[in-house]
């Protein structure tokens, strides 16, 4: 047995007894326990491995058993029908417990072990000295530092082309301007003096973006994938060290969610406003007990519980509607192969059809979506529902796995990690967004290497 599987054995345990001692506390099902010790085996088998290994599929683990398990659990002890403010906006579960977390958990479960699951005949070597002076070897000299300023040029001059070009290409110009993500790490894995400060400088364009739009999951989710790689790099990180980062992430995350709805407010009515998001998160900073009021807990909650999306799906189908036995994944499939040029009527992502196929609601002016779990169970039901969630995480598993064999023998494959699952990793959007985003993703990576090797003579 080696070191890996002892520990995730410690880890196992330990998850458990933490869960069982909170469960005597507060009265939790087993189901409820258990989505609790899921969680915080998901958190620190994470920790463990940052740094070891490229975990960019834990995130979608722990984000699915926060938002599909353990936010559930706190509305079905909270937030129930006698809450006033959960009967009044209708965020109360509408289902019971069992019957939701007798599908969730085990749906949750088999997504996980899709995702990590080792693949027999694609073994790779995993191992954090190995990335390291595979990363070094490959990125010395100045070639690349010259590639990762081309590729951020072009994702910076690619900006104009969202007013030049139709919406039929839209996800190519969107590929373009993330290019700085790639190039990015281009010059962090390279002697450049001042990588750090490039780094700093991406993350702080994504930050720009964010305000700019009132969109804040990119920043998010960039930041964690950016640190999962850069990680790598480093010398090896300490377990608590890296639990202090976490904190901190986690403590950042629940700020922006607290201060999200009242920037948005002002900014899509009178414009983004950098010094008004500032002056919020100040106010946050100074007077910490105003994340802690009932009324802006509710609201954080709620923007959190993405069980509350299944549940009423699960509620409805197949009462009102009826199962619709894989004509959506089968349309987000083809969606991914086909551009919109092509197909101008094909589905769109935001979660606008599948409420309306699943729930006879009308989406507009804002996005919301059942998740790959609620469709999931849409299409298939409990036990269906539960076995398409494993091939689902065990596709983003065969892609991730075959981009690691790969960058063996071209380790700058790495550094395209972060372009090409910074939505598969997103549990809160539908099979479309998440499938589509990483077929068309590959696809771009492929036609662009070809392309930029013939017009610069560099190889990617």
């Amino acid at each position: 047995m080696d070191n890996a599987v002892k520990r995730g054995i410690v880890f196992f345990i330990v998850a458990t007894v933490i869960a069982y001692l909170i469960g005597l506390y507060t009265n939790l099902t087993l189901y409820e326990g258990s989505s609790v010790a899921l969680l915080i085996f998901s958190l620190v088998s994470f920790l463990d491995n940052l740094g070891k290994k490229v975990v960019v599929l834990d995130i979608a683990i722990i984000l699915a058993s926060f938002t599909w398990l353990v936010m559930p659990v706190i509305f079905y002890h909270n937030y129930t029908e006698a809450d006033f403010m959960a009967r009044i906006f209708y965020k109360y579960m509408p289902i019971s417990s069992d019957d939701y977390f007798s599908y969730a958990l085990p749906g949750t479960i088999a997504m996980a072990i899709g995702l990590k699951i080792r693949l027999a005949k694609l073994q790779i070597n995993e191992d954090q000295r190995t990335y390291k002076e595979s990363l070094e070897r490959y990125f010395a000299g100045h070639e690349k530092i010259r590639i990762g300023f081309i590729l951020i040029g072009v994702s910076l001059s690619s900006v104009v082309l969202r007013y030049i070009l139709p919406a039929s290409v839209g996800r190519v110009v969107y590929l373009l301007e993330h290019l700085s993500m790639v190039g990015v790490f281009y010059i962090f894995f390279s002697d450049h003096k001042r990588k750090n400060a490039i780094l700093v400088a991406v993350l702080g364009l994504i930050l720009a973006n964010s305000i700019q739009t009132g969109l804040f999951g990119e920043l998010v989710y960039s930041m964690a994938l950016f640190y999962i790689l850069v990680a790598l790099y480093m010398k090896q990180i300490s377990f608590f060290r890296k639990l202090v980062v976490c904190i901190i992430g986690i403590f950042g995350i629940f700020m922006l969610q607290s201060v999200k709805g009242a920037y948005r407010e002002l900014a899509w009515k009178e414009g983004a406003s950098a010094s008004y998001f500032t002056e919020l998160i100040g106010e946050r900073l100074a007077e910490p007990s105003l994340l802690f009021q009932k009324d802006k807990l509710f609201n954080v909650a709620v923007r959190m519980n993405q069980g509350w999306l299944v549940a009423v799906t699960m509620d409805r189908v197949p009462r009102r509607f009826d199962y619709a036995e894989g004509e959506t994944i089968a349309k987000s499939i083809a969606a991914a192969f086909i551009p919109r040029i092509l197909w101008p009527d094909k589905p769109e992502a935001g979660g606008k059809y599948n409420l309306k196929r699943f729930w006879g609601f009308e989406l507009r002016g804002y996005s919301m979506n059942i998740g790959s779990i609620g469709e999931a169970y849409a299409n298939f039901g409990r036990t269906g529902g539960i076995i398409f969630l494993f091939f689902y995480g065990l596709f983003f598993n065969f892609v991730l796995t075959m981009l690691l064999k790969w960058s063996e023998k071209r380790p700058s494959v790495l550094c395209w990690i972060p372009f090409l699952f910074f939505y598969a990793v997103v549990v809160e959007t539908d099979t479309l967004t998440t499938f589509s985003s990483l077929v068309t993703g590959v696809i771009f990576m492929l036609i662009f290497i070809r392309l930029f090797k013939a017009v610069t003579g560099y190889q990617l």
